[in-house]
């Protein structure tokens, strides 16, 4: 998926207290040690960046506990964080999303140019500006609404559904409201399949009603607004075949509602949710090395080798996108070329046909552009493969989708093309949870809310978890490298540079005080 990453919506809220003094910039804790640097990338601009199971080798890790002390707020817009204590250009560190908070270095703002009021620096680095965004005490009003639609760990932040045409309501609307507002949608419950070229979005879409398993949150109890300051009834639909991101299910009004993560509230019954993917690749070490063969697309046949020489089926199949380690040895039996599997059945070993394999192999040169030491990612196009390395020694492989458009042609644009740019790239941003549009504004066609682990590597180029497929391993996506959730969490804590506890996303290339970023190699 290709778009823009859409500002947050959030709630309109004060800065607080009065501001105290301002105080002289502390120093800043010493930054990561930096590798020489190549041709980095530049930290993408505002537009792009965010207008809106891993541990040593990728394996899912939690959180860091929040440091205790005092704490920033981030309680509206986009609370950009700054190398230094001033507004100059756009560079930023990262950015904090509504409703989380960080850690102060300090108690007390530092002045600076660009902030009237000054800025907080916060852990383990930077500053934020001391504006609106941002409140020093815990907005106590809007708490209750915050929590109820913060992430929660793991490959899934949030849950997720495909619209079939459905109205985002800034409150729950009484029966006569809901007939007036949906007249036009046609019957609840009921959809139309999406375009052959929309298909792979509603691949994982389920047709089962949403269970209400949550109460009505006492925020909106009484008819009132999700968020304060709004009017309308209803802020805007959601076009079908576009994506929500929700984290509560309740009833009222004789009907099933949605909590979205935007603090607005849908009709379940005009939705389809998402069934989990649970595909994932593996980690590389000493149960599990390279070459292997990734089955792709269909289930492939295994077979034995006779005494005679002559192979023969066994009967049973390695499934669709599953995986065999591969002894380097081949044969050629009646024109037909086999690879010997590390896998045995009935005390035979197991051969499978070369054809249908994706024989995934460790690099034995250090591509173009990638630094002594440093972790990279290797994307095959025509594979559909990715395996991740630290210097030369692979840690991790699994399937992907690249862009649909197959291999790209030079002069031809990318986007346009839907295909996923060839070249040595770095990892310029990293977000937790990204919505992607092809369109920038409130008055957008389409839309897939909170894209989990989005990794921008030329923007707006991205690894990033696919909750709405599982065709890994086939050209399916409009450019970017689709992975399963599972994978994109694993690649997202495994990579460089870490996003710091708290903050929503971190800058990687362009942003040396970050530390060293992870190169993107994508090749034929």
């Amino acid at each position: 998926m290709r778009g823009y990453l859409l500002a947050p919506v959030v709630l309109a809220l004060g800065c607080g207290p009065a501001e105290p003094a301002l105080a002289p910039a502390p120093p800043p804790k010493a930054p990561p040690v930096v590798a020489a640097s190549a041709a980095a990338a530049p930290a993408p601009a505002a537009a792009s960046v965010a207008a809106v199971a891993p541990a040593a080798a990728p394996d899912p890790i939690a959180e860091p506990a929040p440091p205790p002390g005092p704490r920033l707020h981030a309680v509206e817009g986009i609370p950009w964080i700054y190398p230094t204590p001033e507004k100059k250009g756009e560079r930023y560190l990262g950015y904090i999303r509504v409703g989380e908070s960080v850690a102060l270095r300090s108690p007390e703002p530092v002045r600076g140019a660009g902030c009237a009021r000054g800025f907080w620096a916060i852990e383990p680095r930077g500053y934020v500006c001391n504006d609106t965004l941002v409140a020093r005490e815990n907005p106590q009003d809007a708490r209750p609404a915050f929590d109820a639609t913060l992430p929660v760990p793991g490959p899934f932040p949030y849950k997720y559904a495909i619209s079939n045409g459905a109205p985002m309501y800034n409150r729950v609307p009484t029966p006569g409201e809901q007939a007036r507002v949906e007249r036009f949608l046609g019957p609840a419950g009921k959809f139309e399949p999406l375009s052959k070229f929309l298909a792979a979005h509603e691949d994982l879409a389920v047709p089962e009603p949403i269970t209400p398993t949550d109460p009505l949150p006492a925020f909106l109890e009484g008819g009132k607004m999700v968020r304060p300051g709004r009017f309308d009834l209803v802020r805007q639909n959601i076009p079908r075949g576009s994506m929500l991101s929700y984290t509560k299910a309740f009833a009222a009004e004789g009907r099933t509602w949605l909590l979205s993560v935007d603090l607005t509230v849908v009709p379940a019954d005009r939705v389809r949710p998402f069934r989990p993917s649970a595909f994932q690749g593996v980690r590389l070490g000493e149960d599990v090395t390279l070459p292997l063969a990734w089955f792709r697309k269909a289930p492939r046949a295994k077979w034995r080798r006779l005494e005679s020489g002559a192979m023969e089926r066994t009967g049973t199949f390695f499934p669709a996108r599953s995986r065999a380690m591969l002894t380097g040895s081949a044969a050629e039996v009646a024109g037909t070329r086999f690879l010997e599997t590390k896998d045995h059945e009935g005390g035979q070993v197991v051969w499978v046909e070369e054809s249908g394999a994706t024989v995934v192999e460790p690099r034995q040169k250090r591509p173009f552009g990638v630094r002594e030491g440093m972790k990279w990612v290797h994307v095959r196009i025509t594979q559909g493969t990715l395996v991740a390395y630290e210097d030369m020694k692979p840690v991790y492989t699994t399937l992907i989708s690249p862009g649909s458009g197959g291999v790209p042609v030079k002069g031809i644009d990318n986007v346009k093309a839907s295909t996923t740019p060839t070249g040595t790239y770095y990892v310029t941003f990293k977000d937790k949870a990204a919505t992607m549009s092809p369109e920038k504004g409130e008055d957008r066609s389409f839309w897939i809310a909170d894209v989990p682990h989005t990794q921008y590597f030329h923007p707006p180029f991205a690894l990033h978890a696919a909750y709405w497929h599982e065709r890994f391993g086939e050209p399916t996506s409009a450019g970017c490298v689709n992975l399963s959730p599972i994978d994109a969490e694993a690649l997202f804590h495994w990579s460089d540079p870490p996003v710091p506890p708290g903050w929503q996303g971190a800058a990687g290339a362009g942003a040396p005080e970050n530390g060293p970023t992870t190169a993107v190699v994508v090749s034929r």
